[in-house]
């Protein structure tokens, strides 16, 4: 190629460039804001409010988090994927909002992978059985017997189309006993309701239910991840009398797609501080939280065998929306 025809290919290529990197040099340019789809008071929301105080540290701009619950996730979701791709506005994706409620929901107004570009996985969250003080179950094997005994037993989630209610279904599946899911458009009233006896068994993340064991009585009898906790060593894992039962949860910082990599890269730098942190780990500790904080790259490639996963247990459970 001659040096005249080159030069013409040489200014498209810095002009695709410039944008980018200035974009990059200046931002964060205004406070940023974090979409949680679920509600205050979710493992979502304790989260994002942990990280983005980190955020807000490191890059020096408020970090405003704002909750849209509904629609296991898919609302908060569609909203960030519409969302200019500059950096200024990210969502506290979860294994509901971006892989189960993708095949759940009908009328999903984005992709979970070509909408989205992943940041990190911020934590782990292994999911735990919990039932109100008048359940007479202490433990696994109790409940069990118990909604033998009680077939068409009531319990509760964080909403259609997510983990907790996928657990609770494929719990069902396992015993061969009808349960009834009651969805709650967020935890909270999912909580209260169990609180009051309203309903008896709810399956959720540890985080969120946690507080009201001391102080209300709730049990925690059973974990829905692959195995035992080190925040409950003593409470036994769903897999050790059903193997293979796996209904862990993942919390995954995302930015629109096409964010330039330059500002992903910041953000993801600036999430690993605060991930890195001895305050954030033991906080993680003490909620039953398993920190992450894969790459970019990898958070991608994981996005893409995951959603087949949970395409399988959907089919599987034959799992529907109420």
């Amino acid at each position: 190629m001659s040096c005249r025809r080159f030069l013409p290919v040489l200014a498209l290529a810095l002009f695709a460039i410039l944008p980018a990197t200035g974009w990059s040099q200046n931002f964060p340019s205004k406070p940023i804001r974090i979409l949680v789809p679920f509600g205050a008071g979710s493992t979502s929301d304790v989260i994002a409010r942990l990280i983005g105080k980190g955020i807000s540290a490191d890059l020096g701009q408020p970090v405003i988090i704002d909750n849209r619950p509904g629609a296991g996730g898919t609302i908060g979701a569609a909203e960030a994927a519409r969302a200019t791709p500059d950096g200024h506005l990210l969502v506290l994706g979860t294994v509901a909002s971006h892989a189960v409620a993708t095949y759940m929901m009908q009328g999903v107004k984005y992709d979970p992978v070509k909408d989205f570009q992943p940041i990190t996985i911020v934590a782990n969250a292994p999911g735990v059985i919990a039932v109100h003080r008048t359940v007479p179950a202490s433990n696994l094997k109790e409940l069990i017997d118990y909604l033998k005994a009680n077939p068409g037993t009531d319990y509760s989630s964080a909403g259609s189309g997510t983990t907790t209610h996928l657990a609770g279904e494929a719990l069902k599946l396992e015993m061969g006993v009808p349960m009834t899911h009651v969805p709650y458009k967020a935890v909270g009233q999912a909580i209260s309701d169990l609180l009051a006896g309203t309903v008896k068994v709810m399956f959720y993340q540890l985080p969120s239910v946690k507080p009201y064991v001391a102080s209300h009585g709730l049990k925690i009898v059973g974990v829905t991840s692959p195995k035992r906790i080190s925040a409950l060593p003593d409470v036994a894992a769903v897999s050790e009398i059903y193997p293979g039962f796996d209904f862990s949860a993942w919390f995954g910082m995302f930015a629109p797609a096409n964010t330039p990599k330059p500002v992903v890269d910041r953000l993801y730098r600036s999430i690993m501080k605060s991930i890195d942190t001895p305050e954030f780990r033991q906080l993680m500790a003490e909620q039953g939280l398993e920190p992450s904080g894969i790459t970019p790259d990898a958070f991608q490639a994981f996005m893409k065998t995951d959603l087949l996963k949970w395409k399988n247990i959907i089919s599987a459970t034959g799992a529907k929306v109420q």
